[in-house]
């Protein structure tokens, strides 16, 4: 069997997401999609709680995928251990991130699918025995989704702009429009207000 894995803050889901998704569906017999920073709340880069993202991500999938979505797909919830400040950790981060896969496959090899620096997940699985079992699929922002990301689409809901937000994430956000800008709002003034 086939096993792909996605893993995503998803602050919040964004057709990039979706797009990353759709490649691994299209070339794995299963999906196994991590939420990560699962544990972080009310942050500038993780304002949104688990509840919230896990039930837009839901959503969306159901939306897009119907019937699909038990049989292929598993969502799983991954905590932080460590600040992603904690460079020296990465290979540590590298094996807690390999065996909770595992844990949710019980299978040792696997494809992860990234979308960032190849260079930072390679960092990630410096472990040998580790590495010969995991393949590595990186992919550019702008081959996918047109540069879309997490970190703009929080600024546009700051900023009010619905523009960019209607062309970057699916309907399953948009639905929740109200309550993700409010709490990213509350999020940034209370951050703003502790570094005075």
């Amino acid at each position: 069997m086939k096993i792909g894995v996605f893993l995503s803050r998803m602050q919040p889901l964004h057709i990039g997401h979706l797009g990353m998704i759709d490649k691994a569906l299209s070339e794995n017999d299963r999906v196994i999609i991590l939420i990560g920073s699962a544990n972080r709340e009310n942050e500038i880069r993780n304002p949104l709680n688990i509840k919230l993202r896990k039930e837009i991500l839901e959503n969306a999938l159901k939306e897009k995928y119907e019937k699909s979505l038990n049989e292929k797909i598993t969502i799983k919830e991954l905590p932080d251990w460590t600040s992603e400040e904690d460079l020296k950790s990465n290979e540590e981060w590298g094996k807690y991130l390999y065996y909770n896969i595992v844990s949710v496959t019980i299978e040792k090899s696997f494809t992860i699918y990234f979308s960032d620096d190849k260079a930072i997940i390679e960092d990630w699985f410096q472990d040998k025995e580790i590495r010969k079992r995991i393949e590595i699929k990186t992919f550019e922002r702008t081959e996918l989704f047109e540069n879309v990301s997490s970190t703009k689409i929080r600024e546009a809901f700051l900023n009010n702009n619905k523009e960019y937000i209607e062309k970057s994430v699916p309907k399953a956000v948009l639905e929740k429009f109200e309550e993700i800008k409010e709490i990213i709002d509350k999020t940034y003034k209370a951050k703003r207000r502790e570094s005075l």
